[in-house]
């Protein structure tokens, strides 16, 4: 990490559903240090302390809470709060303030009951501690790590890592809540390629694009098509091209005769496996398997 690249001038945010958090760090942020300053204040955001070592206190209105490691103390907004440390006592402490809007763009595939449960939560909040299981600590040395390293693709992880502490927080504030929604269903649309796949799977029978057609509820042409949109192929070359995949595969790993290859994978005879084969692979399928075992 840059010597003067302070947490502080880092804009991230990440999203649940339409749900956008803003998350602010501080310089403390990366040694895990409680600030120098104890003086009371407030917030306009929601701040979370999660205390690594050290002890001290967390005063609040007409409340004083010690500060213990392992635990996690979530301080809504508005709420006027000193941290503390004890003397003599180093307080080391992972400090991330937040707040939240909702978006008018929906995400499509997001359930819109989580969406309204996530935000029920939310409203809900007011001050709580809970204590660490480790997860939330490993999620926050990873994220450090992250921050120090930046491999590839280590903001979508920082994303990650912040929503995956973000539910937690959840959670341990409506503790036994559990969600009335499913998972979404897929819609006809969507179950085309696993139709499609099982469909293919069943090479060594007679297949023709009628049976897929009816399979899929739509005409031959229409399949045709679909499968030139998903597959860039035909009917007939897809399935040409799975039974000659499956063909070298025999005939390099199995004792069976071409004969039996050729009635295995759902060729009328053995002539058309033959002249199929030599056509794809440039090859006749006994050269190809004495090539293949030649290798080994």
């Amino acid at each position: 990490m840059m010597k003067h690249d302070s947490p502080e001038n880092y804009n991230i945010k990440t999203r649940i559903g339409p749900l956008l958090f803003d998350i602010v760090l501080d310089d403390t942020f990366r040694l895990a240090n409680a600030p120098s300053l104890f003086n009371r204040h407030n917030h306009s955001v929601y701040e979370i302390h999660f205390v690594i070592e050290g002890k001290g206190k967390l005063v609040m209105d007409r409340l004083e809470v010690e500060l213990q490691p392992h635990y996690c103390y979530v301080i809504p907004p508005g709420i006027y709060h000193a941290v503390i440390p004890d003397k003599g006592s180093q307080l080391r402490k992972f400090t991330i303030r937040f707040t939240y809007t909702e978006l008018n763009e929906h995400e499509l595939f997001f359930p819109a009951n989580e969406v309204e449960a996530l935000k029920s939560a939310l409203a809900e909040v007011s001050y709580f501690c809970m204590e660490d299981t480790g997860e939330n600590y490993r999620l926050l040395t990873d994220i450090n790590q992250e921050l120090e390293n930046r491999p590839i693709g280590y903001y979508t992880k920082l994303q990650s890592c912040f929503n995956q502490l973000f539910v937690n927080l959840i959670r341990a504030a409506a503790p036994g809540t559990q969600s009335a929604y499913t998972i979404p269903r897929r819609i006809a649309y969507d179950k085309r390629g696993m139709i499609i796949d099982a469909f293919f799977d069943q090479y060594r029978s007679g297949l023709t694009i009628e049976d897929l057609a009816s399979e899929l509820r739509l005409s031959p042409r229409q399949t045709n098509r679909i499968l030139q949109k998903m597959y860039n192929t035909t009917f007939r070359q897809k399935l040409t091209d799975i039974r000659m995949e499956e063909g070298k595969d025999r005939l390099k790993n199995s004792t069976d005769s071409v004969t039996s290859i050729a009635a295995q994978l759902g060729f009328a005879s053995y002539s058309l496996f033959s002249s199929t084969f030599k056509e794809q692979t440039g090859l006749t399928p006994q050269a190809y398997r004495k090539q293949k075992r030649s290798e080994f």
